[in-house]
């Protein structure tokens, strides 16, 4: 019996399924940008910048590279009809379109094209300076930068967000006069073209731009924002007028406080006397008050979530411009990708860490749910959110004596009232639950504290309802744990968490004429919480890109009630709020870049990324123990005391990460260029997804304060061996590398191990966080088998990652609902023709696994398949590949639609294929895994048999589970029965559609806090 053979799997980069529907498209061009180029084309000289400077756009060679970029991409968009809303070429050589299915799939072919990417519509992420240190004679300011005046001179921070309010006094600034001798560092003047410039830190120049629009002259730039800039293209292509917000003004200004609130905490200006109603808050300031800034609005209000928000490919046009101008930093409080390192906004920030610019993002507010975590690349610092005070909180006094504490920002206390649950006091209108709009009777709140379930509704939005249905105070609960927020509510109110929440709902259900008052400070006696603490709503990991051998976040900063300035147009005049998020970390990150700059303008990107992550310091849980969940802190809280002495830094340039891209399976064309492993990438932490056996991984440190270092590890229950475990280094600038070796001894398999390496001397601990998963046991995630017997087997490699057996679980196969056809080359369409077939397929409820496909009889044709699924959601799987399909974990049950499309075949010859639905099933006893157990030594790796029998001509699923792995391998089985060839489909992730819609609805969710917007939830 001559055993099936496997498929062979694809590169991630090649073989990923794609996705494809008619919509906004960014088409990713094979060909360096201007700012990544270092030559290699004829005729085109280098434009890369040299290390330490910034690209020059109104140089020559750029220019004419920059113009041979936008012909290519007329040439290949003129190929396939395609009109070219937007061309990049700076930090992202691509374009924006309008493309249909068809086209987006033939883009996608052209081998000049490295990806085509939906222009996904991205949210909002939603004194600390006092309690990071900052200010006063003792603070860093002083100590480190020189004084208030310093902190950030010569730098400037570029925020890429919702505009900024200009009458804000974060951002007041003397009006810019033109230049009077020479340039001096960190002092504006007008150039000859009446543009604000100024010479920075680094010896380069930065040049901006004040872009008029609506309720904005283009006058209000001054010494302090040097440039305002609005990318509204997409917004006004997509958004009809009457959907648009009738507060939106096409300009830079802020209509709705976050851009206000993260550039003010980024580099807002130092001393500003803050208040919050009739509540004084006394002296607050940015992280970098003595930086400049730079704003790029691409963030936009409408009344539908579904349009608005921040389109990627404004955001590709910001980071573009960005560069242009000069900036040193730049802040990104929007959310991103949780599954890919090379979407385009990332390949865009690659381009700005490539020309010397520190970027800070936002982890996500979708914890503590597990891989939730955005922006996974290396090149980007990716911030979680940490609380930091208690000050501000307020007390629930029952009559019984029993008090409950939260947060508050109230004046004005309530005496002893009765309290009403709002579902008790529903009108009839709205969910009363939830306090919404309409929704509370006056008869039943009429002079009460109304309890107010958190979630969907806008937290003002619920005592503004108490208000009008006449309550005198609210109490709002969180139903699970998440923050606690400190807003401006339109009655006196106190936001608790739970236990409090159950507790208070029990008590005046047990009796409703109870009474209690609220008081505007803890009263109840209770020990101060610890801070700082890892918010609920910060994203975690581990990633889902890169097989979770990244790990992110990176670093955590202050995210929860930060006071900063707002919106006077969202805030109903006011210039000061507090919002929590981790768009609200992310700036204070970004903040420290500049102060990091303003001291050392050759600092590269990676550097004050290390620089950060390695001086870092315990977060801690609510008992006051150390939290030790890396994938919840990172490296840890960022330590403003220490970051600027790190003794030693791990650093990385653009050919590293360009290096890292290849080694996913992206073909970059760059002769000579090599690959990095994802483990090997040279950032300060270390991750294994998969631990089997013995892995090895390779780091290099720089010394920034030469001397001998001792490596310290411990990760419990792996060990762990550093060679060489001391480094001497003579020099600063001085590189020395060393290997890490991991094994596991004990630790639970299929869980991550945690733990640190330190590398101690001179006073100093180099810092940073390891996090790995031993695993039972290892092997391919997809894997096809074609033969022409119904009983026969084939084999797969499988590594062990331990010394005990391992029990193996098969389940199906199932075989698929299978419909022949036979089509000839021609355009996709949605009906059957002489192209296309359709199938109609119905998925039931608790499925765990379905496949859909279409199986060609030919190799060399080229069929592609788009799947309609329930509520509208579309699959498109459309490769060069002869055979195509989508796989989906845990399906939504209803009606599935398949359509194939035989888009090429030799001679345009019809060609047969089998288009097909696999449901999988329980084992149905037609199939074995052997052996089971498997028994095999640690990190050693044999065959695995799958035998079937009895099975008639088609196609079958099934999958294989490892006890004690979160490994699983998901095998399709064709029977041809004729020894006839069939050509498998490309390799794809089975999660691959539903982690695509996943990331689609974070992405649409505002990263303020969980649920809701600042006032929201």
């Amino acid at each position: 019996m001559t055993p099936a053979q496997a498929a062979p799997t694809v590169a991630p980069g090649q073989s990923s399924i794609q996705q494809f529907q008619a919509g906004r498209y960014i088409v990713v061009l094979a060909e360096k940008p201007a700012a990544r180029y270092d030559g290699g084309t004829p005729g085109l000289a280098a434009t890369k910048p040299e290390a330490g400077r910034k690209l020059d756009a109104r140089n020559q060679n750029v220019q004419r590279y920059r113009q041979h970029l936008q012909s290519v991409q007329k040439q290949v968009a003129g190929q396939e009809g395609v009109a070219i809303k937007r061309s990049f070429s700076t930090a992202l050589n691509a374009f924006s379109a309008q493309l249909s299915a068809e086209q987006a799939s033939k883009l996608a072919k052209d081998p000049k094209v490295l990806a085509v990417a939906p222009d996904r519509q991205y949210a909002p992420d939603y004194s600390s300076t006092d309690y990071l240190k900052l200010p006063g004679k003792t603070g860093l300011w002083q100590q480190q930068l020189g004084g208030v005046n310093n902190a950030g001179k010569g730098v400037v921070v570029g925020v890429i967000d919702s505009g900024y309010t200009p009458s804000s006094p974060f951002f007041a600034g003397d009006e810019v006069k033109p230049l009077q001798g020479a340039p001096k560092v960190g002092v504006p003047y007008r150039n000859e073209d009446g543009k604000i410039a100024m010479l920075k830190s680094d010896g380069d120049t930065f040049v901006g731009d004040c872009q008029a629009g609506d309720g904005f002259e283009g006058t209000e730039c001054n010494s302090k924002v040097l440039s305002a800039r609005y990318f509204a293209d997409d917004f006004l292509n997509t958004v009809p007028p009457e959907h648009r917000a009738p507060e939106e003004l096409i300009s830079p200004v802020d209509v709705g406080s976050h851009g206000t609130h993260t550039a003010s905490t980024a580099a807002g200006n130092a001393n500003v006397h803050a208040n919050l109603g009739d509540r004084d808050m006394g002296i607050t300031s940015g992280v970098a008050p003595a930086a400049k800034l730079s704003i790029y609005k691409v963030c936009w209000e409408d009344d539908d979530p579904d349009t608005g928000g921040c389109y990627s490919s404004a955001s590709v046009a910001a980071i573009d411009q960005a560069i242009l101008d000069g900036v040193d930093v730049l802040n990104y409080s929007i959310s991103g990708s949780a599954t890919s390192t090379t979407d385009p906004v990332s390949l865009a920030f690659l381009s700005a860490v490539s020309a010397g610019i520190f970027v800070s993002v936002s982890a996500g507010n979708s914890g503590p749910t597990a891989s939730t975590v955005n922006h996974g690349a290396p090149w980007l610092t990716t911030v979680a959110a940490s609380s930091f005070t208690s000050e501000l909180q307020g007390t629930v006094e029952f009559e019984d004596g029993s008090k409950f504490r939260g947060a508050s920002l109230m004046a004005t206390e309530v005496p002893y009232s009765n309290l009403v649950l709002s579902g008790n006091a529903a009108s009839g209108t709205g969910n009363a639950n939830l306090c919404a709009p309409n929704s509370l009777d006056p008869a039943k709140v009429s002079g009460k504290i109304v309890v107010c379930d958190r979630g969907v509704v806008d937290r003002v939005a619920k005592s503004a309802e108490v208000k009008r249905a006449g309550g005198v105070g609210m109490v709002l609960v969180n139903l699970s744990a998440s923050s606690e927020d400190v807003d401006m509510h339109a009655v006196p109110t106190v936001h608790v968490n739970p236990p409090a929440t159950q507790q208070i709902k029990d008590k005046v259900t047990a009796n409703p004429a109870i009474k209690a008052r609220l008081v505007n400070h803890d009263t109840t006696g209770l020990p101060v919480e610890p801070q700082p603490q890892v918010a609920g709503f910060s994203s975690r990991g581990p990633l889902l890109a890169s097989g979770s051998d990244l790990l992110k976040p990176d670093v955590a900063a202050p995210g929860v009630a930060v006071l900063a300035g707002v919106s006077p147009i969202a805030e109903h005049g006011a210039l000061f709020g507090m919002m929590s998020g981790t768009s609200m970390a992310s700036p204070h990150i970004a903040g420290f870049g500049a102060l990091a700059l303003s001291k050392n303008p050759k600092w590269s990107p990676a550097t004050i990324k290390s620089a950060l992550m390695t001086t870092a310091t315990d977060l801690k849980k609510a008992d006051g123990s150390k939290d030790t969940d890396l994938f919840a802190t990172g490296a840890g809280q960022v330590n403003p005391g220490g970051f600027l002495n790190p003794g030693l830094v791990y650093d990385a340039g653009q050919d590293d990460y360009l290096r890292y891209i290849q080694g996913l399976g992206f073909d970059l064309g760059i002769p000579g260029l090599g690959s990095t492993k994802t483990r090997d990438m040279n950032v300060p932490s270390f991750a294994l997804g998969n631990l089997t056996g013995r892995i090895e991984v390779t780091r290099t440190l720089t010394a920034l304060t030469p001397g001998l270092y001792r490596a310290v590890v411990n990760v419990p229950g792996v060990n762990v061996k550093v060679t060489p475990s001391v480094l001497n280094f003579n020099a600063a600038g001085q590189k020395k590398t060393f290997k890490v070796s991991f094994e596991n001894a004990g630790a639970p398999l299929g869980q991550f191990a945690m733990g640190q390496l330190s590398w101690q001397g001179l006073g100093k601990s180099v810092t940073s966080p390891i996090a790995v998963r031993p695993q039972s046991a290892v092997a391919a995630t997809n894997l096809s088998f074609t033969t022409a017997k119904g009983t026969d087997k084939a084999t797969f490699p499988v590594t062990s990652g331990s010394d005990r057996p391992t029990k193996l679980t098969l389940d199906g196969l199932s075989k698929a609902d299978a419909t022949q056809i036979q089509l000839v080359p021609g355009p996709a369409g949605d009906t059957a023709d002489a192209s296309n077939a359709s199938k109609t397929v119905t998925v039931p409820a608790g499925t765990p696994f379905a496949r859909f496909a279409v199986v060609s009889s030919q190799d060399n044709a080229d069929f592609d398949l788009v799947v309609l699924g329930p509520n509208g959601k579309v699959y498109t799987a459309a490769t060069a590949s002869a055979s195509e399909s989508v796989s989906l974990s845990n399906p939504a049950p209803g009606q599935y639609t398949l359509l194939a499309n035989l888009y090429a075949s030799p001679g345009n010859q019809p060609v047969k294929a089998s288009l097909e639905a696999s449901v999988l099933g329980a084992s149905v006893g037609n199939a074995t895994v052997t052996p089971n157990p498997l028994v095999l030594k640690n990190g050693k790796t044999a065959d695995v048999t799958l035998a079937w029998k009895g099975l008639t001509p088609g196609s079958y699923i099934g999958r294989v589970s490892y006890a004690g792995s979160s490994v699983q391998t998901f095998v399709n089985v064709v029977v041809t029965g004729t020894g006839a060839s069939v050509a498998a489909p490309a390799a794809e992730s089975p999660d691959a559609g539903v982690r695509a819609k996943a990331e689609q609805e974070l992405q649409k969710r505002p990263d303020l806090n969980q649920e809701d917007a600042p006032a929201a939830g």
